[in-house]
Formats: structure tokens, sequence, C-alpha cells
């Protein structure tokens, strides 16, 4: 399902600016659905087979992509900008909720009473979703805008944007570097967990629900944070925390110290995360949002599968050189020195992008008579 980030990210940003929003949403789930029920069919007369299963799920990565997108790109027109924080702390919340707390129980339960169970429950919960977005209520004009054959050069639009932008096209390299780092320690993760902290499966499983209850209570706390030590001071220490504490990983062999890292990590990634993301919706136009949006979700999931093989590179590059145990230390380490660096470049970006936002401000003051 992760393919269809990589082929149509830029293509449906595109579509995000030119049709309305809303439209688009209830189109994927109908698709969704549609692909579900077919699925549902196929198992139930057993004419299920691989390919049939590789076709589904790309086409509900499809419309994952047209959906997840949208709902991004949406919020903005739903909530005034400067609550944006706790609009999109709200969404994450309940997609962690949701998807790895709930989701995660139950679904080995409702296999157990058919194959097809989770799938009807997925169908149903699509049909309840339409409703709603029927009734919801946007700011922005919902006017369609067909795309002609000019509109497809606007599809690099958002590249143009970003790269012409100090602060997103930083943001924008920095996401590589903090793609490519996270996923190299996802990597090699299930080989430290079980050879450097020598805990099985269940342990396993015991640190990744502690990492998912603090990204939970980061979701729901980042108003707050924001509010109190505002903006700047949220993201950057979010960033600096991050890279401490996924950094520190590498350097102990104590799952219970792990288990705090873990936790503190989750906290401020979505923290991160949600300052990243609301950032972007602040200075973005509302008419290039999706494609701008477009740029960044590429650069996400096209970064991780190099982790990945960053990761496991490091490591085998690594074990010519020095012990196992201390070669799957060093993507944990190498992660905590780049996000440092990183850190020193955010926070020189924002100064600049603060200043030249005074400047401005003072400009338009002058520009208007007394």
């Amino acid at each position: 399902m992760t393919l269809p980030w990589l082929l149509f990210s830029l293509y449906i940003g595109a579509l995000i600016d030119y049709y309305p929003k809303k439209k688009l949403m209830i189109l994927a789930a109908i698709i969704r659905i549609i692909v579900l029920i077919a699925l549902n069919v196929s198992i139930l007369f057993k004419i299920i087979s691989i390919p049939l299963l590789i076709l589904a799920a790309f086409l509900i990565g499809i419309t994952k992509v047209v959906f997840d997108s949208t709902a991004q790109t949406l919020v903005p027109s739903i909530v005034s900008k400067d609550i944006l924080e706790k609009a999109n702390g709200y969404i994450m919340t309940s997609r962690l909720t949701m998807s790895d707390v709930v989701g995660r129980s139950i679904g080995g339960i409702l296999i157990s009473f058919g194959i097809f169970i989770p799938f009807a429950l997925d169908i149903i919960s699509l049909l309840a979703t339409i409703p709603f977005l029927f009734l919801l209520k946007t700011t922005a004009s919902l006017k369609s805008h067909a795309l002609n054959k000019k509109s497809k050069l606007d599809i690099l639009e958002g590249v143009k944007f970003v790269w012409k932008n100090q602060l997103l096209l930083t943001l924008a390299l920095m996401g590589i570097g903090i793609t490519l780092m996270f996923t190299s320690t996802l990597a090699i993760q299930v080989f430290y967990v079980k050879e450097i902290l020598k805990l099985d499966s269940s342990g396993f499983g015991l640190l990744i629900a502690v990492g998912t209850i603090g990204s939970i209570i980061g979701s729901q706390s980042i108003s707050l944070l924001k509010n109190k030590f505002g903006f700047n001071a949220t993201i950057l220490t979010s960033l600096l925390m991050m890279g401490f504490t996924l950094g520190s990983v590498g350097l102990t062999s104590n799952p219970f110290i792990v288990g705090i890292l873990y936790f503190i990590a989750s906290f401020f990634i979505v923290t991160f995360n949600i300052c990243n993301l609301s950032l972007r919706q602040r200075i973005i136009p509302d008419n290039k949002l999706g494609r701008v949006s477009g740029v960044f979700q590429l650069l996400s999931w096209g970064m991780s599968p190099l982790g990945m093989l960053l990761g496991g590179g490091i490591v085998n590059l690594a074990e010519k050189y020095v012990s196992r145990d201390i070669a799957l230390r060093i993507p944990n380490i190498s992660l905590g020195i780049v996000y440092s660096v990183l850190f020193v470049v955010l926070f020189i970006a924002l100064k600049k992008f603060n200043k030249e936002l005074l400047m401005n401000n003072l400009r338009n003051k002058q520009a208007k008579p007394n």
C-alpha cells in the first residue's frame, strides 16, 4: 500500500487543489467500499488469489493517498490557523487510538470469527464516514476547477513553490534527513531488541505499546505546549529531544531505560510532526496546499525504503570493523548526531523566517495611511 504514495502523491496533490476536497474524500471512500466488497465476495466464494490481493491493496492504497492527503489540506479551512496544533492533535489522537490500540487489539479476535469480518467492519466504518463528510462545513471555496492541458504542468508547481521558499525548502531537506535516519533505526530494531536487550516478541510488543502511549499523550499535549512555551520553542525542543532519546537508545542495554526512552521519543516525535504540519498549513496558500503537501508526502515515503537500506548497510559495514553489538548501536547513535545538526539548521531557519515576517509586518504598517 506504500507504492501509491510514491507514484501518485504529486498528481493527487494537484487534484486536491483543483477539485472540491469533500467530493474527493467521498469518492475515495466509495471506491474503497467497492474494492472491499469485491474482496469480501472473492473470499466468500473462495476465488481469492495473490494477484487479486495485490490489486486490492494497490487500489486501497490509492484511495488512502487521496483521502488522507485531502483531509490534511482540509483542516485549515475548517479551523482558524491559531488552533491548527490542537486540531491536528485531535486527528492524530484518533488515528493512534483506533489504529494502533483498538485495531491491533481486536484484529486477531475478529479474524478468528471469519477472515471477512475485519473487511466488513471497514466497509461499515466507511459508510458511516460519508454522511459526516457531507455535513462538514468549510470556509474554503468549493468551486471546481477542471484540469486542462496546461494544468498538467501545475503538478510541478508544488516543487517550484518549495524550492523558492527558504523555510519550506529547509523543512523538506530536513525531512529527508529525519526520515532516512529514523527508518534506518527501524530496519535494525528487531535485531537490537532481540540481541542487545534480550527480549522476546512479548517484550518487543510491550516496548511498542509504551511508545504508542507516549504518542497519544504527545498528540493531546501539543496545544498546551505551544500555548505555554510558544511554537518555536516547542518544535525545536521536540527535535532536540527526538535526537537525544533515540540516540541514547544506542548507548544502553537496559530494557527498562529503553522503554522510558521510547515513551519520551514517541511523545516528541508526535509533537514535532504536528508542529511541522501546522507550520506548513499556515504558510502555504490554500490554492497550493495540495501540491506542496504532495511534495512532502513524496519525500517522506520515498526516503523510507532508502532509510531501511541505509540501516542495514551501516550495520553490515560496521561489522567488518567492530563487534555486532556495537554495529547494531551505530544507527541510533548516528541518528542522534544528525538530529542535533538538524536542530541547529532549524533554529537558524526559524530565526530568519521570524525576522522576515517581522520586517514584512513593519512594511505593511508603514504602507498604511495614518
